[in-house]
Parts: C-alpha cells; sequence; structure tokens
C-alpha cells in the first residue's frame, strides 16, 4: 500500500475544506467538474429550500435545536453566514423589546413572562408545524450528504481520482491480462 505524499495530503485536506465551505468546491479543484456541478446543485438545492421554508431565525439556532444545527454544520460555508444573521435578528428583537440581551430557554412548561414576551415579537420571524418540519428535514439531508461529499472529495485526492477499489481492479485486469 502506498503511503500519502505530504502534497497528497495538502490537496486531500484542502479539498475537504473547500467542499464544506462550498459543495463540489473539492471536487472542482481536483478536475472533476460534473461531479462538482452535481453535488453543488444536489446539496444546495435543498439546503436553500429548507432555509427558505423554514427561515434564518428557526432552523439556524443552536439555542432551539442542537441536534439540527449539527447536522447543518456539514456545509459551514452556507451555515456560519446564516447563524449570524439568526443571531442578529434576535438580539434585534431584544434590543427593540429593551432587554438586556436574548433570554435564555425556559424549563420545560415554565416559560417566563419576558420569555414568552419576546417569543411573541420573534413570532413573524419564526416557521411552525408542518413547514418547520419540512425545513428541518431538507437541512438536515442537506447538511448530512455535504459530509458525504467531503469525504468523497478527500478519497479522490488521495488516490487520484481513481475509485478507492482501483488496485483491486488493475490486479484483476493484469490476471486476466496473462491468462
Amino acid at each position: 500500500m502506498a503511503v500519502p505524499t505530504d502534497d497528497t495530503t495538502s490537496k486531500a485536506i484542502l479539498s475537504g475544506v473547500l467542499t464544506w465551505i462550498v459543495p463540489g468546491a473539492g471536487h472542482y479543484l481536483l478536475g472533476h467538474r460534473g461531479l462538482a456541478g452535481v453535488f453543488f446543485l444536489a446539496i444546495s438545492i435543498p439546503y436553500w429550500t429548507g432555509l427558505a421554508i423554514g427561515g434564518v431565525t428557526n432552523c439556524v439556532n443552536v439555542r432551539t435545536n442542537k441536534w439540527l444545527f449539527l447536522a447543518e454544520l456539514g456545509i459551514g460555508g452556507y451555515t456560519t453566514p446564516c447563524y449570524v444573521v439568526s443571531r442578529t435578528i434576535e438580539r434585534n428583537v431584544a434590543r427593540h423589546m429593551d432587554l438586556p440581551g436574548v433570554p435564555a430557554l425556559p424549563d420545560p412548561g415554565r416559560p417566563s413572562a419576558e420569555y414568552t414576551r419576546f417569543v411573541n415579537q420573534l413570532a413573524p420571524y419564526v416557521s411552525y408545524y408542518p413547514e418547520s418540519d419540512v425545513a428541518t428535514i431538507y437541512l438536515a439531508t442537506a447538511g448530512l450528504l455535504n459530509l458525504l461529499a467531503i469525504l468523497d472529495a478527500i478519497t479522490r485526492a488521495q488516490t487520484g481520482g481513481l475509485p478507492t477499489f482501483h488496485r483491486e481492479l488493475l490486479a484483476a485486469s493484469a490476471t486476466e491480462a496473462t491468462s
């Protein structure tokens, strides 16, 4: 088994990071232009559709849905700016209400009056059932699919674009050629 060189390792890391920032960018760097386009469309369309359905304040918010936010981080280049926008909207609503900051999430079933007032002011920026569930599915799927694209870009960088089982294919074709 060949040991990856520093050039191969740095190209693999770069392609993985680029794919994390923009889906398909790592594949584009490696010369797989068609595959880059497929990954870009197959991941970006569900992400932005989910965001349009659910809204940035509701869907890209670590306070309200930690697991969804973690899945969305599979597309860091999209999720990070959306998170900044989400927090900015929350801070602006809190400032408009003369609150010192965004109120903390209350214990289940026992919201404070301040938190209830904050949620009511935030209501125009938030989606509710069933839209929020559809948005969650779209966003989580896009984020997790981009993790697979990242792994694919890293693997293609390490193998020169060949499938990971290329050694077995070469050995099988050499055996057929000698017989």
